[in-house]
């Protein structure tokens, strides 16, 4: 079967990995444009501003032209639709060369006059070293950098009200911060510029740290566990329309360049062909080939550019793998499974979040020493996680917990055989096999990964677990501290074992331990000392040994301070709203992360420290260096909220949504078991914290009583949303009265 596709002026259809299928892999490959010695390169940009009625038409016809699907394989089925959809992108999607010129280069002809004016009167100068010479040459001076700033503001200014992410895009620049691009990269110590030895020291990169991790590991199909054929039911057109609702808009795409905001415009013509397509998907148990193909762009970490140790991968995957994926999903979700990920674990879950998962954690701290226990706790870091599941254990994993068995064999399939390539501007890649994983990247991967690691909190009982992903934090409570120490050694002993036996990696040299008293202890385990240390940090939050959040509040302090110069650079090219804009994303954003937990429990000097950053950033912005503006005047002037009530709004939302949901189920029970109905206030619902110690005074039973005591309005049993309403409605009646 074969599908002629139209020419395009910029674009071409190539055969590529022919290999690994019995049809043509349909990629768009634009024009390989060099780049000039002036730092000049010309890209193409695509145009997505067609008709849609038109375009779905056109689609239309193609896909009523491909014969009947039943008869047909998926690939070939697969094959089909994308090859429609191709030829309908490169029909209406028009590409245009744009030439980009150095972010850094502003002309314009008046520059260009002055520049010229100037090395006159420095040519003279240079000659005669006159008084009015020297004069004529520092006014052209000053009259060229006016001129300049006052086109590179007008550029910027125009960039900055296109769109969010060209105004962020701008705003980055203007703080230092931009995309860098990869144009050199050390290889055996030397820098190498060539784009194939660039690409082939990725993919030596990538597979080598993987391949060591998995040393002698060889995948193999376990037959005897996913049983006979099981009875399925087909998917629906409604289940696939759910699915195209929950695919990301994103314009990043796989191999084919077809991304999920380019396919949700034709979703009403797809949807009846996907659902033959992944029907019979189910039915043969075979995936189309390119649905394995990934797409591995290098991204930038930290650190230095040109090293290859700072970038991680991150695979682009077919859109049409995706809306399969989200269909599989779906139906696991919708299942009465032995299998919850149990209320321990806070990532990729809805309604779960940092925030519920250091609640939880100082919680169990604060209620041990509330009970005169000794508290200690340690965190488990893993290696490339995501990246060493084995698909066997996963399989025998939802055969345990009652996955059913057509389900088992799909996903298993999707997982086996996969390959990848390392691509470095459009048009540099090099193929490799993937032994194991749960595809980074993927929409199923982390509630695979989830699964994979839901046993984990039977292995740690009767110590409590709390996990965020592949972060595992371990809290254990002893009455005494060498009974603490040797919990803690068998602990951290059968934790790397179950790890071991999963294959996954603890890197022993991450590990961290914190006890809650000021004696310092020391555990020996595989060979390696783990001391004890006075702070600790779980989920971006620095927790010290005596919960008074010190240390973590000067940190924050410090990221804040050195963004005031930024900010204030900022301000020449932005106007006050956007510049708010910015306050709130760069310095709000920082001062607030996690303020549900440690807001209510900092000291008067710790709160007064973050005000005094808070209202030192306003006032920059507004250019008050005279202090003459009180603060409620500044805070009237931008608009911006007083710390304090963005505080107490953020904490009293996150405790409203564990109560209106009763999820995370752990922190529900917690709250609930401490609350009655209050007959003599007509019922209305009353908290009580029963904490005997002033460190139990910090836990999430204390905070929900002080705060729903301050919550001026009959909150019970309205949703989340009215919620917030009537909340900024009391905090504007006090700004505003």
């Amino acid at each position: 079967m074969d599908y002629v596709l139209s020419n395009s002026e910029n674009f071409k259809v190539t055969k590529e990995y022919s290999d690994l299928s019995d049809h043509y892999v349909i990629t768009l490959e634009t024009y390989d444009f060099k780049k000039s010695k002036e730092k000049n390169c010309y890209i193409n940009a695509s145009n997505w501003n067609f008709n849609n009625v038109e375009a779905n038409n056109y689609l239309h016809r193609m896909l009523g032209d491909l014969p009947d699907l039943t008869n047909l394989s998926s690939s070939e089925i697969d094959y089909g639709i994308r090859a429609g959809l191709t030829k309908t992108y490169c029909k209406f999607v028009k590409t245009r060369r744009l030439k980009i010129r150095n972010s850094n280069e502003v002309t314009s002809v008046k520059i260009t006059r002055l520049k010229n004016r100037r090395d006159r009167f420095k040519k003279c100068w240079s000659r005669n070293k006159t008084a009015e010479n020297y004069v004529r040459l520092v006014r052209a001076c000053r009259s060229l950098n006016t001129e300049v700033r006052r086109v590179r503001k007008s550029i910027i200014c125009s960039k900055l009200n296109k769109d969010p992410k060209s105004f962020w895009g701008e705003v980055n620049k203007l703080r230092g911060i931009v995309n860098k691009s990869i144009d050199t990269i050390k290889v055996n110590g030397q820098q190498c510029t060539s784009l194939k030895k660039i690409s082939d020291a990725f993919v030596d990169f990538f597979t080598g740290k993987v391949d060591k991790l998995l040393g002698d590991y060889e995948p193999f199909s376990p037959v005897e566990i996913m049983g006979n054929d099981p009875e399925w039911t087909p998917f629906s057109e409604m289940e696939i329309r759910k699915a195209f609702e929950r695919l990301s808009n994103k314009k990043s795409s796989g191999m084919d360049s077809l991304s999920g905001y380019f396919l949700k415009i034709f979703k009403e013509t797809l949807i009846p062909h996907l659902a033959v397509l992944f029907n019979k998907i189910l039915s043969t148990n075979i995936i189309p080939p390119t649905w394995k193909i990934a797409r591995i762009m290098p991204v930038h970490k930290k650190g230095e550019v040109d090293e290859i140790s700072n970038y991680r991968p991150v695979s682009n995957l077919v859109t049409l793998a995706k809306i399969f994926e989200i269909c599989i999903l779906q139906r696991l979700e919708t299942l009465d499974l032995d299998y919850v990920p149990g209320p321990n674990q806070h990532g990729f879950r809805k309604k779960h979040g940092t925030n519920t998962a250091l609640a939880e954690v100082i919680h169990l701290i604060t209620d041990g020493l509330d009970n005169k226990k000794m508290v200690g706790i340690y965190s488990a870091d893993l290696t490339a996680a995501f990246d060493l599941l084995r698909k066997e254990k996963l399989v025998e994993i939802m055969f345990k917990k009652g996955v059913p068995a057509y389900l088992i064999k799909i996903i298993h399939a999707y997982l086996e055989n996969r390959t990848g390539y390392v691509q470095i501007d459009e048009a540099k890649l090099w193929v490799k096999d993937i032994k194991a994983g749960c595809v980074q990247g993927s929409v199923i991967g982390p509630f695979l990964f989830n699964l994979y690691m839901s046993d984990l909190n039977d292995i740690i009982s009767p110590c409590k677990l709390v996990s965020y992903a592949d972060d595992s934090y371990v809290i254990v409570h002893e009455n005494d501290i060498e009974s603490l120490k040797s919990t803690l050694t068998n602990k951290i002993k059968q934790h790397c074992e179950w790890l071991r036996e999963m294959g996954m990696i603890s890197n022993m040299e991450k590990t961290e331990m914190m006890i809650f008293d000021p004696e310092e202890i020391q555990i020996g385990f595989g060979g390696k000392i783990i001391k004890s240390t006075k702070t600790m940090k779980v989920l971006g939050v620095l927790l010290d040994n005596q919960l008074n959040w010190v240390p973590f509040v000067q940190k924050v302090i410090g990221k804040v301070r050195s963004n005031i110069f930024a900010l204030r650079y900022i301000r020449r090219y932005l106007s006050l709203k956007d510049t708010v804009k910015v306050v709130r994303s760069q310095v709000i954003s920082r001062l607030s992360y996690g303020s549900p937990v440690w807001s209510s429990s900092l000291s008067y000097i710790l709160r007064a420290r973050i005000r005094s950053v808070y209202f030192l950033v306003i006032r920059m912005i507004i250019r008050d260096f005279n202090l003459r503006l009180s603060r409620k005047r500044m805070l009237r002037i931008t608009g911006l909220e007083n710390i304090d009530d963005i505080f107490f709004r953020r904490t009293s939302v996150f405790l409203y949504n564990i109560i209106y949901s009763l999820e995370p189920t752990n922190l529900a029970g917690i709250i609930l078991s401490k609350s009655y109905f209050n007959e003599r206030h007509q019922g209305k619902l009353t908290f009580f914290d029963s904490s005997r110690t002033k460190m139990g005074k910090k836990c999430i039973t204390n905070l929900i009583k002080s705060y729903s005591d301050n919550w001026e309005f009959d909150w019970l049993g309205i949703s989340v949303h009215e919620f917030k309403r009537k909340l900024r409605s009391q905090f504007d009646s006090r700004l505003f009265p």
